[in-house]
């Protein structure tokens, strides 16, 4: 076995080539291996294989960013005797060492296989998953294009390797970036009734947010997705006609690979799902779930009946409920590895096809939204991607959506539009029944200078604006909120360093500047001001006060943020 490599400036075009005269099987391919001059302290940003997984620190101090831990933990990506005392990042590791400007690693194509890279210390491997696959005598196989690039600006790496990308999954365009309401942070139990009022108040109050999203729970059981809920008190096509009837566009929702225990899908078709090395359904990978008859089992999307049951599905919430916007989530379970009908297809191509069905089907005239999906297998195939966990009414959720935000800004209007979760402006009390049959209430645990932040944060992403809250009740003020974030600029926010603490906004006549306190103490901020500029406030475009050459802001808040502007030409 030889890998054959060809450098075209920073870019590397690699092969495998099975030379024997007998089949080969594959685990791996590595591309490069061995100690590196960096130092051991060197920071570092690498991209999980999937969106709730990312990764800061140092070569030597690795840790995850997001709240559900590492891929191998949460998601129990399989380890293997190779995995042993390093640590995994996926497909983008972008390094800054001290006084020397960033390198950036990362692959830049993702049409068959997924790329790793393993690190301890100065020690580095690049690697190619290969699935266990069976290279045949004399055969070959191209491997994923890599880059390897560095300069003093990462903001300009990750432009370049953008364009890379691009070239390689050409992006899908949609002509507009969405906006609209969800269900699933406000409407606790989710009825018809509820979706019908928010329309209405849609309607009267604010109707350029223009759609309403039927959330999860509308179907009996995942994977039965034609099956109604009765608890929603109507069909899924009666509550989307009757939110057309107030004037609003009913948006949809489908997790497309998983498959509850108890559904119909998995008694009557258990031959269409992932397997086990034993030929039964598998369910032993993904989350865990508390309780072993809620463990999701996977669509095996290289299977034909498996594969023609979801594209019929969607061309039933196309054609007969009148959807046109399809938030597709829990996209990895597209991507984990077993069994497959077909035997040659990596975990990559099935969970390409399965997309690709979704988007042959209902594309054309529909926006497709990722969630929860694996990043770099999804190039090219949708129109926007959720970017950051769910988010929730408390400093938590908060502050590390901001984290996992910042780091991910620069695939906003790029590779698609971000979505950076619903904004949040109103406090709520859901009840819910304990396993005793009592009622419990869980209350907002929010200060107002939270609210503040995460305002800054959705601003930050220049991407998708969805509101989480209920339309009829909604305070003027915050209404007003609303409307300053429409339509959604298109512009994310570049920050002046890995900090995420000062983040730029480019509004063409108008320059933003946000300023984000992580910190639980109040603190003072200075940053540089090209010139001499009248500063006003985002939210209210109150005068702040002339400045010139910087800008010192005493005592922001905890937990707070605060956004300021500047024109640049005669609005």
């Amino acid at each position: 076995m030889v890998v054959e490599k060809s450098w075209t400036d920073h870019l590397l075009q690699a092969r495998v080539v099975n030379r024997s005269n007998r089949p080969k099987q594959l685990k791996e391919v590595v591309l490069f291996a061995g100690n590196t001059a960096y130092s051991p302290d060197t920071p570092f940003y690498g991209e999980g294989y999937q969106m709730l997984t990312q990764y800061g620190g140092t070569l030597s101090s690795p840790s995850p960013i997001g709240a559900y831990g590492t891929d191998w933990d949460f998601f129990r990506l399989p380890r293997t005797p190779f995995h042993k005392n390093v640590w995994s990042v996926y497909n983008l590791f972008l390094l800054s060492p001290e006084k020397q400007g960033h390198q950036l690693l990362a692959f830049t194509s993702c049409r068959r296989f997924s790329g790793e890279f393993r690190f301890r210390g100065s020690y580095l491997e690049v690697i190619m998953d290969m699935e266990d696959l069976t290279l045949e005598a004399g055969g070959s196989w191209d491997l994923e294009e890599f880059v390897c690039s560095s300069g003093p600006d990462h903001n300009l790496l990750l432009e370049d390797l953008a364009g890379h990308l691009n070239r390689n999954h050409p992006r899908l365009h949609y002509p507009e970036i969405p906006t609209g309401w969800c269900s699933y942070y406000c409407l606790r139990p989710m009825t018809a009734e509820g979706f019908y009022d928010n329309a209405r108040a849609m309607k009267q109050r604010i109707p350029e947010l223009r759609r309403i999203q039927i959330d999860g729970g509308y179907a009996a059981a995942d994977g039965d997705f034609l099956i109604p809920n009765p608890a929603l008190g109507a069909d899924v096509q009666t509550i989307s006609d009757g939110i057309r009837a107030y004037g609003m566009e009913a948006a949809g929702y489908l997790s497309p690979f998983i498959v509850e225990p108890g559904s119909v899908l998995l008694r009557e078709h258990p031959d269409w799902l992932v397997q086990d090395e034993e030929g039964k359904p598998y369910n032993g990978i993904g989350q865990k779930k508390k309780s072993p008859d809620k463990q999701w089992y996977m669509l095996d999307t290289t299977h034909p009946e498996a594969l023609n049951y979801l594209r019929s599905s969607v061309k039933t919430m196309h054609d007969d409920w009148g959807w046109r916007y399809f938030k597709l989530d829990f996209l990895q379970y597209g991507g984990l590895p077993g069994k497959r009908y077909d035997q040659n297809a990596t975990r990559i191509e099935a969970f390409r096809r399965g997309i690709k069905a979704i988007v042959d089907e209902v594309g054309h005239d529909s926006f497709i939204l990722g969630c929860n999906a694996p990043f770099w297998p999804l190039l090219g195939l949708v129109h926007g991607n959720r970017i950051t966990n769910d988010i929730a009414r408390d400093w938590k959720h908060v502050s590390g959506n901001a984290k996992e935000q910042f780091r991910r800004n620069w695939q906003n209007d790029t590779l698609w539009y971000n979505d950076p979760d619903v904004i949040v402006l109103e406090r709520v009390t859901f009840k819910s029944r304990t396993i005793s049959g009592e009622i419990a209430e869980t209350s907002s645990v929010i200060s107002d200078q939270e609210f503040e932040f995460h305002k800054a944060v959705i601003l930050a992403s220049g991407g998708m604006i969805v509101s989480g809250d209920l339309i009829p009740s909604m305070s003027e003020n915050n209404m007003n909120v609303l409307r300053k974030l429409l339509p959604p600029t298109g512009k994310a926010a570049r920050f002046d360093d890995n900090n995420h603490i000062i983040g730029r906004i480019d509004l063409g006549n108008r320059q933003a500047i946000c300023v984000f306190n992580f910190d639980d103490v109040p603190k003072d901020f200075d940053f540089v001001l090209e010139g001499s500029h009248l500063l006003y406030d985002y939210w209210t475009d109150e005068e702040i006060g002339v400045y010139t050459d910087k800008v010192q802001l005493r005592g922001l808040d905890a937990h707070c943020a605060k956004v300021l502007y500047f024109k640049t030409e005669a609005e």
